[in-house]
């Protein structure tokens, strides 16, 4: 801008509303630019805020995971000696049921049904045989069934012997196949009928 030259120099008019304008201009810019820093500062605030309850999130879901993992292994190590547990249960029945099938053979001629019987305790056999192979980490690790088994059967006494049912042996409601399925010893794949 050029002012208008006067005696002793510029209008001093001209220049006053000139520094008022410039003032304004310099006062809004200002309001202006402390309006963005406080909402820069909100925005910042909030980010902050997210980022805390992100953070605490992630430290909950963490722990979580870690959680998780160690029912995951309890619940495992359970499993497997449930399944150490049965597999004792049914051993122990197979040998009472090969001693009655024994003694049938010994007291009553071959017939029908003792074939049958003798049928039953083959596939017996060929199941049990069938859970030692699966599923195959059952013999990883630290895990050993067969010590389980051993250490179960060396705690149970005379006592705690179940009842063994001649009748429910030689005429079976349930079929052993489907038993050791539905305890996760055998898998229906691995069968051959």
């Amino acid at each position: 801008m050029r002012f208008k030259n006067v005696r002793n120099g510029y209008d001093p008019e001209e220049v006053e509303q000139y520094f008022k304008r410039v003032r304004e201009t310099y006062d809004e810019t200002l309001l202006a630019q402390r309006d963005r820093i406080f909402e820069l500062k909100d925005e910042l605030a909030r980010a902050e805020a997210a980022l805390g309850e992100y953070e605490k999130k992630k430290e909950q879901i963490g722990k979580a995971i870690d959680s998780a993992l160690s029912k995951a292994d309890e619940i495992e190590k359970l499993t497997r000696r449930k399944v150490a547990k049965e597999l004792a249960a049914l051993r122990r029945f197979h040998r009472n049921w090969v001693e009655y099938y024994a003694r049938l053979v010994r007291k009553y001629p071959m017939d029908e049904e003792l074939g049958k019987a003798g049928e039953m305790s083959g596939e017996i056999s060929r199941i049990l045989g069938e859970a030692d192979r699966s599923p195959g980490d059952l013999h990883s690790g630290d895990f050993d069934p067969l010590g389980m088994i051993e250490e179960h059967l060396a705690g149970e006494s005379a006592d705690d012997a179940e009842n063994f049912d001649y009748d429910a042996a030689v005429h079976p409601d349930e079929d052993l196949g489907q038993i050791l399925r539905d305890l996760g010893l055998m898998f229906d794949g691995e069968t051959k009928r």
